[in-house]
């Protein structure tokens, strides 16, 4: 039987949030070369719109991992709020990125 700490287990939720949210990322980063196939509809200065993102999901991603591996409760407590916060960080990135791109698509 294993014994499971709450605690821990809801700490390591945030990293699962984190993967998930990193695989969204991927899906976006999927319609930016879907784009990129299609035509030219987007100016060049949107394409690093679809990389900023990055620079948050994959500390969050590395901290995500690091969360599921440790079953040292200092060390949970150290990593959990910086995965949470790259996380956070990086769905607001989308969210601008996908809105700045969207008003550069419209200025076309």
């Amino acid at each position: 039987m294993v014994v499971t700490q709450p605690a821990a287990e809801l700490r390591r939720l945030v990293g699962k949030f984190a993967l998930l949210f990193a695989f969204i990322y991927l899906l976006f980063l999927m319609t930016g070369v879907f784009r990129a196939i299609r035509g030219p509809s987007l100016a060049v200065e949107g394409w690093p719109l679809f990389l900023i993102p990055g620079a948050a999901f994959v500390p969050a991603v590395v901290n995500a991992v690091r969360l599921h591996r440790t079953s040292d409760p200092d060390r949970l407590k150290t990593l959990w709020p910086r995965c949470a916060a790259f996380t956070v960080a990086g769905m607001v990135l989308i969210v601008a990125g996908t809105i700045a791109i969207s008003k550069i698509g419209s200025m076309r």
